[in-house]
């Protein structure tokens, strides 16, 4: 297997059915990987996902889990099993409940942190715990945010909660790399997802996407590609490192 083909794979999406979620779920699928389809609480975007992938000759399963909850992220990875047990997760599952400081609460801090980074930590210990048990070899994406390097309006518990991720990426990739698996980070800028309008005009959004050196803000499927090169062979001397994918705004 050489480049970007994921033929024989079978890969996680934790929070898949919109968004960068979505989109990088069907990438993988577009590139070989059967999939397992994570979501919470709709169900119905998750099917047709399913039938999407099915359609175009790749296996998947849409499972609904919480990634606060140990036992719900085992339970994704045991439905993986069915199609030769995951060996490439996408860590995407993430909340951004926008709060000014002066009016954050303890809840509000734990709640993102627990979905943001012990969510990630949580899948990503599942399957390297039964990776490294079987002797295979794996990689795996977590989703960062450009708000940890640039400032995140309403958005300090979000910003720190990226941060963390970053700092699990590179220890993680430390510790697991002996075992042939390759842990990652890619870092958005602002993308045309649902998350910037929570919070943000049209106008502001507008204006902030015309700030992007490459003039606009990204797709979801430009992060997705980038994910898929991450995940792939084409990818496999790449390892502990933030891929920021933001049109060139950390120069700007």
């Amino acid at each position: 297997m050489s480049g970007t083909d994921l033929h024989g794979r079978v890969a996680l999406v934790t929070g898949a059915p919109q968004g960068i979620g979505r989109a990088t779920a069907l990438a993988l699928a577009r590139a070989g990987a059967d999939v397992v389809v994570n979501y919470l609480d709709d169900a119905a975007a998750a099917e047709a996902m399913v039938r999407e992938m099915e359609g175009s000759g790749s296996r998947a399963v849409a499972v609904r889990g919480d990634v606060r909850r140990r036992d719900d992220c085992e339970a994704m990875f045991g439905a993986g099993e069915a199609f030769g047990g995951v060996d490439v997760l996408v860590n995407n599952a993430g909340i951004f409940p926008r709060v000014d400081f002066l009016d954050l609460t303890d809840d509000d801090w734990n709640l993102v942190q627990d979905v943001n980074v012990m969510g990630g930590f949580r899948c990503l210990q599942s399957m390297a715990r039964r990776l490294v048990e079987a002797g295979r070899p794996g990689a795996a994406v977590n989703l960062a945010s450009v708000a940890f390097f640039r400032n995140s309006r309403r958005g300090v518990h979000y910003a720190a909660s990226k941060g963390a991720v970053i700092g699990m990426t590179r220890a993680a990739a430390s510790e697991l790399a002996p075992h042939g698996i390759r842990v990652n980070a890619i870092a958005p800028g602002i993308v045309d997802t649902a998350q910037p309008r929570d919070g943000m005009t049209e106008e502001e959004i507008a204006e902030a996407s015309s700030r992007v050196p490459l003039g606009a803000m990204a797709q979801p499927a430009e992060i997705a590609d980038v994910a898929v090169f991450l995940c792939s062979d084409a990818a496999r001397h790449v390892t502990g490192q933030t891929v920021q994918v933001n049109g060139g705004s950390n120069f700007s």
